[in-house]
């Protein structure tokens, strides 16, 4: 009978290339099989494109054939399981072996819960990046992977080429023999090992070029040569053989073919001295650098692909640019100089080895990864274990989510865009910070642009104040960047998502109100029924389409969910993230200094009752002398222009730059917004965040959004002396309570707590 209690492992499924042939990958995925695995079910699947070093690379038809043994035993393997875990080795940078994945992997990739790629060779990123043909074909087999394993530290990385949503370093480890140090100095050459296979991207003829450096410098008698490893093809082997009788270093070169076993270490035990000149394309982590260290063995090689990184802080290893023979041979005199300290020597090399290399260090970094990503318990946890290799932490690092933002549809000054546009701008600057995203913005010649810098952009070379040209924009700009690459999620922070949708998918909108729809029920006649009509199926259409929706306030949300009701659009989640505000930068004041007046931002638009503000301050200035001035900022409506300019207590104030306002808040005794509907209400959180009270409209989001700090300063626009009431109650407000409100608002509303609220929507959404 089952135990109830048990709970099966997940499935891991390893498939790659064992020996034959002999080279590091194939190493390396031997050790990945041998490996125990307590926390998981194994299946073991062995690769056999190639058995020797002249295949690898090299189209043969029997390789298509393996194709599809491969995908029937992978089938089998995971059959009727949706736990199952693949873990695979991509191809090397090659036409053929990348084709092969592309044939394998992709009928494959939908059948594993997680899919995680160790990869081996090196220089694949730079090489997929540098066609975009072969970047294509390589997202289709490895893209999105949820963790990459590499063993080189590269400039163009694959995750970063290929988007894995995790990844970590994990440098191989090599089981080396301890071998007995010689009890003495040895007399005669020194013997300088190479291993490896004999080809040309291996620095074979380097170190034939060496050989000869040495014997012009009169050493010729004091160096033998060993070649160890199979030759990558005859045509190559012939012309090695050529190269060496005409420098005439024949005497100095041995040959010693393919050794295996204890004949290889045998190999090792016997040299002084280990030369890998490497400049091979594909090389990533020589494990025959880590052998030879094992083995006691000092260092001459290259400053190629990721070695500096496997050898830093290593005190035997001489390191050269590519293709220095003078500066090799002057290195292997070196060596041979220091004979005399060749047990200090071995032991500082094998001490090297042990603390970095070991094998059971490489399984147990890559186990605890794998653990970590499919979420199950691992008996050492992988920050132990680099403590261990004492070098760095080897938990996954999450790849930034890359993020592009619209941004051609907002124009400060212009229409709505102002206080959207401030939002945007504190969204984008904190977004800029996160670790967890990447921005890329679409601007145009007028409009917004991201805060910081190093933001990626796309310009596009005209503005978009233009109505015409912003809706044209607004709806083609994804054709317009279609040669960009691709992110894992489009935000659009004004709300409303091209025509185009299908190309700019996912995508995620803040939706910050439906002041369109309430304009089209209470002032039909402010706009034209053309326009109400296209802005009302802009949003129909938005709502519909957009992947991901949020919204600025429970208000805004209620707004936009009679809006779809309404229309008949069916119903979808709407997450609040709530606005901040760009003044948090600025410290809360402490009883700033006020001056004799309130203050009003002004506009011609209906709801925001600037015109109705204004009849009641003239009216109520008739009956109390003793009224602080209202100070309008900005427009207002035309039929009461001549009204505001004449009266005693209004004055009548430009749009001010950004200095200019933040000081005309500081000193004004109260903020008054009689808006009949807003979205959130930023001015409102302006003030208190500059030590200055709020009056506003009771029922409207800005009474939800101050609710948090205070229930002070509410009226309503039916009851004209509400408003006086509530201004009296908030200039009677002490300076220490407007500070604490200004806190409380400023933890509430903090810029961080946002956009950690956006990107728990966005890590559920990216692509």
């Amino acid at each position: 009978m089952t135990d109830p209690t048990h709970i099966p492992k997940p499935l891991l499924v390893i498939v790659g290339q064992t020996p034959p042939p002999w080279h590091g990958q194939a190493v390396a995925t031997q050790l990945l099989f041998e490996a125990e695995w307590k926390p998981f079910e194994v299946r073991r699947i062995r690769m056999a494109f190639s058995e020797d070093i002249e295949e690898i690379g090299r189209f043969q038809t029997a390789k298509l054939f393996h194709i599809f043994a491969l995908w029937g035993e992978v089938r089998k393997a995971v059959a009727k399981r949706n736990d199952a875990v693949l873990l695979y080795p991509p191809a090397s940078p090659n036409w053929i072996p990348l084709l092969r994945d592309l044939l394998l992997l992709p009928p494959l990739r939908r059948r594993f819960h997680k899919l995680i790629y160790i990869y081996h060779a090196g220089g694949f990123g730079e090489w997929c990046a540098s066609s975009r043909l072969r970047l294509w074909i390589a997202k289709m087999a490895y893209g999105t992977a949820d963790l990459s394993l590499e063993v080189a530290t590269e400039a163009l990385p694959p995750h970063e080429v290929l988007r894995s949503e995790a990844w970590a370093w994990t440098p191989y480890g090599v089981k080396a023999p301890t071998l007995p140090l010689a009890p003495e100095v040895r007399s005669g050459p020194t013997v300088v090992l190479f291993v490896g296979s004999l080809q040309e991207g291996k620095g074979v003829l380097e170190v034939l070029e060496t050989a000869r450096a040495l014997k012009d410098a009169g050493h010729g008698n004091h160096f033998r040569f060993r070649l160890v490893g199979s030759w990558f093809s005859e045509a190559f082997r012939a012309e090695a053989i050529a190269r060496a009788a005409s420098l005439e270093i024949a005497d100095m070169v041995e040959y010693c073919g393919q050794l295996t076993g204890d004949d290889k270490w045998q190999a090792y035990h016997q040299a002084d001295v280990f030369f890998f000149p490497t400049h091979y394309e594909s090389e990533a982590f020589p494990l025959v650098l880590i052998e030879a260290l094992g083995c006691g063995l000092p260092l001459v090689t290259t400053r190629w692909r990721g070695i500096p990184e496997l050898l830093d802080g290593c005190t035997v290893a001489s390191l050269f640019p590519t293709r220095s023979p003078l500066e090799y041979g002057n290195a292997l005199l070196h060596w041979r100089s220091q004979k005399h300290r060749q047990l200090e020597i071995s032991a500082e090399a094998r001490r090297f080895y042990e603390q970095r290399y070991l094998p059971s260090q490489f399984l147990s970094q890559v186990e605890a990864l794998i653990c970590e990503t499919v979420g199950v318990d691992h008996p050492q946890d992988a920050d132990t274990a680099s403590d261990n290799l004492g070098i760095r932490s080897f938990r996954a690092v999450r790849r930034p989510a890359e993020v592009r933002v619209y941004l051609a549809d907002q124009n400060p000054n212009s229409g709505r865009s102002l206080g959207i546009s401030r939002m945007t701008q504190s969204v984008l600057t904190e977004l800029s910070d996160s670790p967890k995203v990447r921005i890329s913005a679409i601007t145009s010649k007028s409009s917004l642009h991201p805060p910081n810098s190093q933001n990626a952009r796309k310009d596009l070379p005209w503005g978009t104040k233009n109505q015409i040209l912003r809706v044209l924009t607004d709806h083609l700009h994804p054709l317009l960047t279609y040669r960009s690459p691709v992110p894992d999620l489009w935000y659009y922070p004004k709300g409303f998502l091209p025509r185009l949708n299908r190309l700019c998918s996912p995508s995620v909108v803040t939706i910050h109100d439906t002041i369109i729809q309430y304009y089209s029920d209470h002032y039909p006649r402010w706009r034209t029924e053309t326009e109400y009509s296209y802005w009302a199926y802009m949003l129909k259409h938005t709502l519909r389409h957009a992947t991901g929706i949020l919204t600025v306030s429970e208000s805004s949300k209620d707004q936009i969910v009679t809006f779809m009701q309404r229309h008949g659009i069916p119903p979808k989640e709407i997450h609040v993230t709530y606005e901040p505000c760009l003044y948090e930068a600025y410290p809360q004041p402490v009883a700033p200094a006020k001056a004799a007046h309130v203050l009003h931002l002004g506009s011609r638009e209906p709801h925001k009752r600037t015109g109705w503000l204004i009849r009641q301050w003239i009216e109520e200035g008739r009956r109390r002398p003793d009224l602080p001035a209202l100070h309008v900022i900005g427009s207002v409506p035309t039929d009461i222009e001549s009204l505001a300019s004449t009266a005693p207590n209004i004055v009548r104030l430009p749009f001010l730059d950004d200095a200019a306002l933040i000081s005309k808040f500081t000193s004004a005794k109260a903020l008054i917004l009689p808006s009949e509907i807003e979205g959130f209400g930023l001015p409102a959180i302006e003030a208190f965040y500059l030590g200055t009270p709020v009056c506003f409209t009771l029922g409207t989001s800005i009474e939800e959004v101050l609710e948090v700090a205070t229930r002070r300063g509410g009226f309503s626009l039916e009851e004209p002396t509400s408003l006086f009431a509530a201004l009296d109650d908030v200039m009677s407000i002490s300076p220490e309570e407007i500070y604490r409100c200004g806190m409380k608002l400023r933890e509430t509303y903090a810029a961080r707590s946002v956009v950690e609220r956006m990107m728990s929507v966005f890590e559920t959404l990216k692509r």
